[in-house]
């Protein structure tokens, strides 16, 4: 969490301490015209390409981009700790006993134990979900991990929709700073014939246009979108994971091995740190 406001602060400093070594007046960068043309036609674009709901969850996306990872080493370790206890429930009361908890995770006493879980809404309802398989029609694990390969891959394709399009609207910022910049120049024609100070001073101001339209592409939109994609992945493996764990359970094999098999799709950064308890 705290690499992204460093990364920020890294970004500004190299602009302004970079333009400032060159003795480049600061207030020559600061041209609020050109960013409200850049910023709208960005923003208008955003809103004539998606959808309803991927602008939604672009702005949700945004947030927890702020907020810091969802998908870390706590996480993977409540998520064992939890399918370990709700197999460990199944076996000694039956699957029946599952049924108040996948039911409404947000009310059950089970899931309450593990809050990095319960806030993780794609999380909670996909391990509510494989439960409930379970409950409705008993399976086999093959015909479970099926049913969650196909929920994976119905969400990762929606929640890409995200990246998509951020990143085109990326790819046309620059362009939009072409048009600012070329808007600062019919306006600059208009000072021609008068003093070259002031004809200088517009042809500035209208390059500040490609700048902004370069810099909000390359420096902010690009590693956003790429950290978007990355989150996706992390929570992809997260579901996987759950899935393997849960599909081996229902297929007969002790809660302890299950637990195992989930343990074995923990990303090799976390696997070493999660307490094993035959060490």
């Amino acid at each position: 969490m705290w690499l992204k406001p460093i990364g920020l602060l890294i970004l500004i400093g190299a602009i302004v301490g970079g333009f400032a070594i060159m003795h480049g007046p600061l207030g020559e960068l600061w041209h609020p015209s050109e960013l409200i043309v850049i910023l709208g036609a960005s923003l208008a674009a955003f809103f004539l390409a998606a959808p309803i709901p991927v602008v939604t969850r672009t702005f949700v996306m945004s947030l927890r981009y702020f907020q810091g990872d969802k998908a870390n080493i706590k996480v993977y370790f409540e998520l064992l700790g939890l399918l370990e206890e709700l197999f460990k429930l199944s076996r000694a009361q039956g699957v029946l006993a599952l049924d108040k908890h996948v039911s409404d995770p947000l009310s059950s006493n089970v899931f309450s134990r593990y809050p990095a879980v319960l806030k993780h809404k794609e999380l909670r309802e996909f391990v509510a979900e494989c439960f409930a398989y379970v409950l409705m029609n008993p399976p086999k694990g093959h015909e479970l991990n099926q049913m969650a390969d196909k929920r994976i891959s119905i969400w990762f394709r929606s929640a890409s929709e995200v990246p998509k399009i951020v990143g085109k609207v990326g790819d046309w910022l620059p362009g939009f700073g072409i048009m600012a910049a070329i808007m600062g120049v019919i306006l600059t024609m208009t000072t021609v014939g008068g003093p070259v100070e002031i004809t200088a001073k517009f042809i500035g101001a209208a390059l500040t246009g490609t700048f902004y339209g370069i810099l909000f592409a390359f420096a902010v939109l690009g590693p956003f979108t790429h950290a978007m994609e990355v989150m996706l992945r992390q929570d992809k493996m997260l579901l996987e994971m759950a899935a393997a764990a849960i599909g081996a359970y229902s297929d007969g094999v002790s809660p302890n091995l299950a637990i195992e098999i989930g343990r074995q799709r923990v990303p090799p950064e976390y696997r070493d740190k999660l307490p094993n308890k035959d060490r």
